[in-house]
């Protein structure tokens, strides 16, 4: 074996003829590697490396996967300015010996005032031992159905970005988010409505639709706007002097000229994505409509949810909306 040659920082040697690959060489294949694994399982959706994968005229069909799903579906309650975990569920005895105390952690916004302890009672409830705030005394009785994460943590204390890494798992937008991901590998058991629905509220989130955007992954598994009021997705309804036979001769013929177009640009995949859409709204127009209204429900339901009081109107119903489309195939809300 020959004596190792260094070039540019990185080590090389070589087997009789056979030089061997350098430390920064065999890095870089190894790293690139994770990313053709990645690209393996984007490129089957296109039908390029297997051929049991949905169509991409259907990317939302179910798909046998690697192993079985443990997961069926997903209600992501993600409640942006909602009451601290220190005042909920997690209770910080160092917090209480150091109230009042001025500390020197730095922060975005400038200097933050004393420490300060919760002002609430906690006890413990359940098997588990779970403490609880005195405010919940009705969620305590669940606490041994319920997993509690205290490990999340934001690179960031600025809003927008540590709500990215919440969704995402990165502070950066335009990656793909966690109900992406989920409607990616399981897909949809509706195929009339989306397989990723977003209620959201009246104020709009911090960081916008970057918090259920799909990123990378291809454009139908982003999270859909719906609204709990009236038509669900904005130009959803159909106009009253068209009518349903004349709609359906509309769409066709797009149909048949964008089949056209795709024929000399295959790779224009955010155009497939905007074809997929128009008959995805086709098939929602009936089932939507029929899925957000919660008038359907019984006055007990309401009642439970909270939809008939003023204060908890809002968000009752949304949670009553997400019922309603977990039972009907979608996978994420």
């Amino acid at each position: 074996m020959r004596q190792p040659t260094h070039m540019s920082g990185s080590a090389s040697s070589s087997i009789g003829d056979q030089p061997l690959a350098s430390r920064r060489r065999w890095l870089q294949q190894a790293g690139g590697g994770s990313g053709l694994i990645a690209a393996a399982g984007l490129l089957a959706d296109e039908q390029s490396l297997a051929t049991e994968r949905p169509t991409a005229a259907n990317p939302l069909s179910v798909a046998p996967t690697h192993f079985a799903a443990k997961a069926k579906r997903v209600i992501w309650l993600f409640m942006e300015g909602a009451p601290s975990a220190v005042d909920m569920f997690d209770p910080k005895p160092e917090l209480t010996r150091n109230h009042g105390k001025r500390t020197d952690i730095k922060v975005f916004f400038g200097n933050p005032g004393p420490l300060m302890k919760s002002p609430f009672r906690f006890q413990r409830y359940g098997e588990c031992g779970q403490p609880v705030s005195e405010h919940y005394s009705n969620v305590a009785q669940r606490v041994d159905d319920m997993a509690f994460i205290k490990s999340c943590y934001s690179e960031s204390d600025n809003h927008v970005p540590a709500i990215y890494q919440i969704n995402s798992g990165l502070p950066r937008a335009g990656f793909p988010t966690a109900g992406a991901w989920v409607t990616y590998a399981l897909r949809s058991e509706n195929q009339n409505l989306q397989g990723y629905v977003v209620l959201g509220n009246t104020a709009g989130a911090k960081g916008g639709p970057h918090n259920w955007g799909s990123g990378f992954l291809p454009a139908a598994y982003q999270g859909t706007l719906f609204r709990s009021q009236g038509n669900p997705v904005l130009n959803l309804k159909r106009l009253p002097q068209v009518s349903r036979q004349n709609q359906r001769a509309q769409l066709d013929l797009m149909g048949q000229l964008n089949r056209l177009h795709l024929q000399d640009n295959p790779g224009e995949v955010e155009f497939q994505a905007r074809v997929q859409s128009f008959e995805l709204a086709w098939r929602m127009q009936s089932e939507a409509l029929n899925t957000v209204d919660v008038g359907q429900e019984t006055q007990a339901t309401r009642q439970l949810y909270g939809v008939d009081q003023k204060h908890s109107r809002s968000y009752g119903t949304k949670c009553l909306m997400a019922r309603r489309l977990i039972e009907r195939g979608v996978r994420f809300v």
